[in-house]
């Protein structure tokens, strides 16, 4: 008689429902132990895969330029810089590191921003300021609306008469 008849299927599929249900937290926990070995790999082998390719990238950018400048007069004048250009972009793949960053270009257009900055109020602060040289005229007192502020209603008359003899330079009009 086979293991398999009618009276011992439940039993045989109860033992497979109960071995899958003893497999499946242990599938779980292989995975994530797996998981983890694989970011424990790359975490170690990160920094030095990164430091290989420092240390080769210009090892193979000199290769290219020695096979342009010494093989090349040798080999072919069309092969020999084919196979320098190919070498070189492969060197700058390589290098992941970045570039250099210049300051000197920052600095100088911050200066130039303070600079026009610096102008552009001045430019300001001279256009709001008033003209001196017109206070001292003789028809300002005439031309001027009562209460704007030109100075011409503080001066004294006896002032006020000193200033036309004068001119706006402080010398005695001649007329």
């Amino acid at each position: 008689m086979s293991l398999m008849t009618r009276k011992n299927t439940g039993g045989a599929k109860q033992r497979a429902v109960d071995t899958a249900s003893q497999v499946m937290p242990l599938a779980r926990n292989a995975g994530l132990a797996a998981r983890q070995s694989a970011e424990d790999a790359v975490a170690w082998a990160a920094p030095r895969v990164k430091d290989a390719r420092t240390w080769v990238a210009p090892h193979v950018e000199q290769a290219g330029i020695a096979v342009r400048d010494k093989i090349g007069p040798a080999i072919s004048e069309k092969i020999a810089p084919t196979i320098s250009s190919v070498l070189v972009e492969a060197a700058h793949r390589l290098d992941d590191s970045p570039p250099r960053r210049r300051r000197w270009p920052r600095l100088v257009a911050g200066f130039a921003m303070v600079a026009a900055v610096a102008s552009a109020v001045a430019a300001v602060m001279l256009r709001r300021k008033p003209d001196f040289a017109s206070f001292g005229a003789e028809g300002d007192s005439a031309t001027a609306a009562p209460g704007t502020g030109n100075g011409s209603a503080t001066r004294p008359s006896a002032a006020g008469s000193a200033a036309d003899e004068e001119s706006a330079n402080g010398h005695p009009r001649t007329s």
